[in-house]
């Protein structure tokens, strides 16, 4: 008996081309497979950090604070207040924009704030600074933003930074 080198009709298959077909959702999901690790690797979810600066005629503000972090983590506002002016002044207010301090939780603030989010220094000498510490708790998802200003009680003008911070879930 003779032995055949290909397998009877009955038992071939059909020939099957060896393309890979991906459905459309596939065309959008496979290459974000290899996207966000890689953009994890780049740092785009991870933490930012930011500083800004103001001055008005009698203080000048310098403010450091993280651009981008993650849901429910804690971060901080470092704020310090120089005094400009050439001499003392009696009354000097950092106030935190409500609007913004309102989408975080755990708040704490050194020294504590005398009225809603606002931390006043009193005998602030010549040629002086101030540093206020703030901590804030990532509570809801998205861009928030606000103002931080500094001002002399009665003076002409205000020191002003805009904040800008995007929670990321």
């Amino acid at each position: 008996m003779a032995v055949s080198r290909e397998p009877p009709p009955a038992l071939g298959g059909r020939d099957h081309s060896r393309r890979v077909r991906l459905q459309g959702p596939q065309w959008v999901g496979i290459p974000l497979l290899f996207a966000v690790p890689l953009l994890a690797l780049l740092g785009v979810f991870g933490e930012s950090f930011t500083s800004a600066e103001a001055a008005g005629s009698d203080v000048a503000l310098r403010v450091e604070y993280s651009t981008r972090y993650r849901y429910k983590q804690i971060n901080a506002v470092q704020v310090r207040v120089d005094n400009v002016a050439g001499e003392p002044l009696d009354t000097v207010v950092v106030a935190f924009d409500p609007r913004y301090v309102r989408q975080f939780s755990t708040l704490m603030f050194i020294p504590a704030p005398q009225a809603p989010f606002e931390i006043v220094f009193t005998d602030f000498e010549a040629g002086g600074s101030r540093t206020v510490w703030a901590e804030l708790q990532g509570e809801k998802y998205g861009t928030h933003r606000g103002t931080l200003e500094a001002y002399r009680t009665g003076g002409a003008d205000t020191a002003r930074v805009t904040l800008r911070t995007l929670i990321l879930p």
